[in-house]
């Protein structure tokens, strides 16, 4: 929800922020030590998103640490996993509804 909250802000540069996101993902690998250390993010990387620390209720730089624990999360527990990505591709080309219900765990209770 929180990128949906910055889109409505200032679309163009949330996309690219999905991008940056997308690249990101795109970069992660397992780990088998504990905790994990950040393998992408550098501060530099929040500088040209920081009109959208305006809005919302997070800042860039917790979303983009957030985003990579999640991935590299995934990444090792469920190597072939896709929902992170999926994600984040999805954003922005289709519509809120199949983005967030795609977001929710459909395991068997």
């Amino acid at each position: 929800m929180e990128m949906y909250v910055k889109h409505a802000f200032n679309p163009s540069l949330t996309l690219k922020l999905r991008d940056h996101i997308l690249t990101m993902l795109s970069q992660i690998r397992p780990v088998n030590s504990f905790p994990p250390t950040l393998q992408f993010f550098k501060p530099e990387h929040v500088e040209p998103f920081k009109e959208l620390d305006k809005v919302g209720e997070f800042t860039v730089e917790f979303l983009l640490i957030a985003i990579e624990l999640v991935a590299i999360q995934e990444k090792t527990n469920y190597p072939t996993g896709t929902v992170t990505e999926n994600l984040y591709k999805n954003f922005g080309v289709k519509d809120r509804f199949s983005v967030i219900q795609s977001s929710v765990w459909k395991g068997k209770k």
